[in-house]
């Protein structure tokens, strides 16, 4: 087994790190391999986050099992639920 002093793992462990950190930005600059003209860069629409639709509200009812001492929460869309034939926003009076 060869021994390697300190300086020589400080050394490697420098270039190690030197080469993973390439980023693939530096790498997306390069020209596409496939013979396309326009290089691969990104837009500025690209970087900002896309907008996310918001999901569905989610109305949640507590239900305790007989025999059980243990609530079990259920938590469905109000389609969900009207499709069940409960509505959640209904007032139970």
């Amino acid at each position: 087994m060869i021994k390697f002093g300190v300086q020589a793992r400080v050394a490697t462990l420098v270039a190690a790190v030197l080469m993973a950190g390439v980023s693939p930005a530096a790498m997306a600059n390069t020209p596409d391999p496939r013979g396309s003209e326009a290089p691969a860069v990104a837009s500025d629409n690209a970087a900002q986050p896309a907008e996310r639709a918001k999901p569905a509200p989610r109305y949640c009812v507590v239900e305790t099992t007989t025999g059980s001492r243990i609530p079990e929460r259920i938590c469905k869309t109000r389609a969900d639920w009207l499709s069940e034939g409960f509505d959640p926003l209904a007032k139970n009076d």
